[in-house]
């Protein structure tokens, strides 16, 4: 037990979560801080509500989905894959990002309807949705600043939805999270219909971690039921660090057709998160270090980071936490371009700090 909760201490820094800070109170009002950027950030989650407006959902699950909405400023000085947050309340919007306005929707029509205005209010070129599912040991609070953080340093420009499920947000509950993914599989097959929406021209899907194998899996049952992205609307599929049993996603991807296998999977054999998670899974590999010419052999985009530095997340979040990173996925969610899409990807890349040909390296331009 001593050595196992030593391994988990070490992923901590992988996913992590800050305290509450859903509607804290401010330093000075958010009306008076000059070039403050904002992000409306859409929110569908089995969690259950928490009496602490400040927890807004706790980690405990829910039988059904729950909807709402929030803000969040970005400081001004804010530095690209860095999260500025506050160490203590009341948080100063001039340093920190901020949570504000947080909003329950009634039911699920109720949301489609905000989203549906909030699709409709952009440009044609946005009216796009980024879906983003976070990874293990991540309380609410971090989900939303993560996301944040990622739709601002991608500069993207359709609506964000955050897909939270219940992860108990504490370092010692990894069973807890892996077994939350997985109840949370239906609900996020119920999320992709939302997906279909007419006012929705089309949606990249980015997850991170032990969020990729709540993906992978209810990808696997789509697949088997209804068939894939039958509508074309979905674009990028994007899988960050995937703490997945190789073996298991061996299973999971033979239920994809060939043409729906060009996933982008990032991978780096310096993700000591996942080294960790290697460990307590018994010695089977993760995916998300997995060499790149093996998950190319299954068709899989597999781009790899362990050229890139990262000091920050244990070489965990390399996907939003590297500048070089996050653009560069900023500019291929900018593409359009599809999973399902004929045009053979460029396979098994390798990424350094030294950057050309930014769109070819991740794989979502044709070659």
């Amino acid at each position: 037990m001593r050595v196992l909760t030593v391994i988990l201490l070490i992923a901590l820094a992988g996913c992590g979560g800050p305290r509450d800070l859903v509607g804290v109170e401010t330093t000075v009002p958010i009306e008076a801080v000059s070039e403050l950027k904002q992000h409306r950030i859409y929110i569908a989650t089995p969690r259950a509500a928490s009496d602490d407006p400040a927890e807004f959902f706790s980690g405990r699950r829910a039988d059904e989905l729950s909807f709402a909405v929030v803000d969040v400023t970005v400081p001004p000085a804010h530095e690209k894959g860095k999260i500025e947050r506050p160490r203590s309340i009341p948080a100063d919007p001039r340093r920190h990002f901020v949570i504000r306005t947080p909003q329950r929707f009634r039911n699920g029509s109720d949301f489609q309807k905000s989203l549906s205005a909030q699709v409709n209010s952009r440009k044609t070129s946005g009216r796009d949705v980024l879906l983003f599912i976070h990874g293990y040991n991540t309380n609410l609070t971090s989900a939303v600043l993560q996301m944040a953080q990622f739709v601002e340093d991608t500069g993207y420009q359709g609506t964000p939805i955050l897909f939270t499920w219940p992860s108990r947000g504490q370092t010692t509950k990894y069973v807890y999270d892996i077994n939350s993914a997985l109840i949370a599989r239906d609900h996020l097959i119920n999320m992709f219909s939302v997906m279909n929406s007419s006012a929705i021209e089309g949606y990249d899907l980015v997850a991170h971690s032990m969020g990729t194998f709540l993906v992978m899996e209810a990808g696997r049952q789509i697949s088997i039921t209804t068939g894939l992205n039958p509508t074309g609307k979905a674009h990028n599929v994007v899988l960050a660090a995937p703490d997945i049993d190789i073996d298991l996603f061996v299973s999971q991807i033979s239920r994809f057709p060939e043409r729906y296998r060009r996933i982008v999977v990032l991978v780096s054999e310096d993700d000591k998160a996942l080294a960790a998670s290697r460990r307590v899974a018994g010695g089977v590999d993760r995916v998300g270090q997995t060499p790149v010419e093996i998950l190319a052999g299954l068709g899989i985009n597999a781009i790899d980071l362990s050229a890139v530095e990262d000091t920050g997340s244990l070489a965990h979040s390399k996907f939003k936490d590297s500048p070089e990173i996050v653009q560069l996925l900023g500019v291929a969610l900018e593409q359009n371009s599809s999973f399902a899409n004929e045009a053979r990807y460029s396979l098994g890349r390798t990424v350094g700090n030294t950057i050309d040909g930014a769109l070819n390296v991740v794989g979502i331009g044709d070659e």
